[in-house]
C-alpha cells in the first residue's frame, strides 16, 4: 500500500480483538471512557481503534462496536477522504491539514496531549456533503506494556455557527447600518439637487447590501436545519448574472477592480430556484474580488453542455495546496476568525438544494 502521509500500516484483526478484549475485562477503563459525554476512543498504534464509548456508536448511526473495531476515526465519521487511498484514514494527500491525525501523531512524538479544531467533510447517505467541526484531544496511554492514545471528539459545530453569526450580525450588519446611518446624515446637509441623488443612488446600493447580507444568512442557517424551501423556474441566465455583475461593479470590494462578463456565452435558459443561485454565484464573485488588487480582472463566462451548464468565476492567482485541501470546510478561512462561510454555503445550497456541482482549479 502506499501513503502520502501517515502510516498505512494497520494492526491484524486478531491483535484488534485481543486488545479489545482485553481493554473490556479492565473495568476502570471502562466505566472511564463510558463516563465521558462525547465521543471518546482508545487507538493502537496505528490510530485504529480498539475500544469506544456509544457517543461515537451514536454519531455514526452504528448499534454494535464490532462494525468500528480495527477502523480508524475518519472511516467511521465517513471523512470525504477517507476512502481517497486504500490504506484508508490518514494516508491521503488531503490528510496533511487534517487536525484529527495530526494531533494523533504529535500525541505519538511528543508522548504528550495534543489538543486542536478539526474540520471533516462527511458523505451522509443521500450523498450529499456535511461538515463537523471539532475539538480533537489525543492523550498518550500505557496499558499492559503497551501504547495506545486516548482520542476525544467534542462537537463543536454549535459555537462555530454562533461565532459566524456574530461576525455577521455583530460586525458586518452593524458597519452596513452605521453606513447607512453616515449618509443619511450626509444627504440632510445636501441642498444641490445632483449630490441628493448621488447620496439616494448610495443609500440603495448600501441598503440592498444590508438586506442581501440578512438574507444569504437566512439562507444558510435554513439550509442548515433541513427547512429551506426551494422554487425552480426557468429563466434566462444572461439576465439574471448581469443583475448580479451590475450590483457587485458598485460594491466597495470592486473598487478600482473590473469584472468582465462574457455576456455571450450565457444566452441560455435554465430550470432551477434563481434565488439560491444567486446566493451560490454572489458569493462566488465576492471571493474573487477579495482575492484579486486595483487593476485586476475577474472574468464571469458560461459552457453549455448537453446535460448541464456550467457558470465560471475566474480570478488571477492561486492558492496554497494547504488550502485547496480545505476549502468547503465549514470554519475554514483564510480571513481571519470566524470567517469561512462562503464557500461552504456555495457547497451546501448548490449541492443539496440544487442538485448541482461545487468545485474550482488553481495554477
Amino acid at each position: 500500500m502506499n501513503t502520502h502521509y501517515a502510516s498505512y500500516h494497520r494492526a491484524s484483526t486478531q491483535q484488534v480483538l485481543r486488545d479489545y478484549s482485553e481493554l473490556k475485562s479492565a473495568d476502570y477503563i471502562n466505566e472511564l471512557v463510558a463516563a465521558l459525554p462525547y465521543v471518546a476512543t482508545i487507538l493502537n498504534k496505528d490510530r485504529q481503534i480498539v475500544f469506544s464509548n456509544d457517543a461515537l456508536l451514536k454519531q455514526s448511526g452504528i448499534r454494535n462496536i464490532d462494525e468500528i473495531l480495527g477502523k480508524r476515526p475518519g472511516e467511521v465519521l465517513n471523512c470525504i477522504h477517507a476512502g481517497t487511498m486504500d490504506a484508508g484514514c490518514g494516508t491521503s494527500e488531503n490528510c496533511q491539514v487534517c487536525g484529527a491525525v495530526n494531533i494523533i501523531l504529535k500525541c505519538q512524538e511528543t508522548g504528550k496531549t495534543a489538543t486542536d479544531e478539526c474540520r471533516i467533510r462527511t458523505r451522509e447517505e443521500e450523498g450529499y456533503e456535511d461538515c463537523l467541526d471539532l475539538k480533537v484531544t489525543a492523550t498518550p496511554f500505557h496499558w499492559d506494556g503497551r501504547e495506545f492514545i486516548i482520542f476525544t471528539a467534542r462537537d463543536i459545530s454549535s459555537e462555530k455557527r454562533k461565532e459566524a453569526l456574530e461576525r455577521v450580525f455583530f460586525h458586518d450588519v452593524i458597519n452596513t447600518a452605521g453606513t447607512l446611518q453616515g449618509l443619511v446624515n450626509l444627504l440632510k446637509q445636501q441642498d444641490d439637487p445632483q449630490k441628493i441623488k448621488q447620496f439616494i443612488d448610495l443609500l440603495s446600493v448600501v441598503s440592498q447590501d444590508l438586506t442581501e447580507e440578512i438574507l444569504n444568512q437566512k439562507s444558510l442557517l435554513a439550509a442548515e436545519n433541513g427547512d429551506l424551501s426551494v422554487t425552480k423556474q426557468k429563466f434566462y441566465l444572461k439576465e439574471t448574472l448581469g443583475y448580479i455583475i451590475k450590483e457587485y461593479r458598485r460594491h466597495e470590494l470592486a473598487l478600482n477592480k473590473e469584472i468582465h462578463f462574457v455576456e455571450d456565452s450565457c444566452e441560455i435558459t435554465i430550470h432551477t430556484d434563481p434565488v439560491l443561485l444567486r446566493r451560490v454565484i454572489s458569493n462566488m464573485i465576492k471571493n474573487a474580488l477579495e482575492e484579486i488588487v486595483a487593476e485586476e480582472i475577474i472574468t464571469i463566462d458560461c459552457i453549455q453542455k448537453p446535460d448541464a451548464v456550467v457558470i465560471r468565476v475566474h480570478n488571477p492567482g492561486g492558492m496554497p495546496e494547504s488550502v485547496q485541501k480545505q476549502i468547503f470546510q465549514r470554519s475554514f478561512s483564510t480571513k481571519g476568525k470566524g470567517r469561512g462561510l462562503g464557500t461552504y454555503s456555495m457547497k451546501l445550497l448548490g449541492e443539496k438544494y440544487l442538485n448541482g456541482k461545487i468545485f474550482f482549479s488553481s495554477t
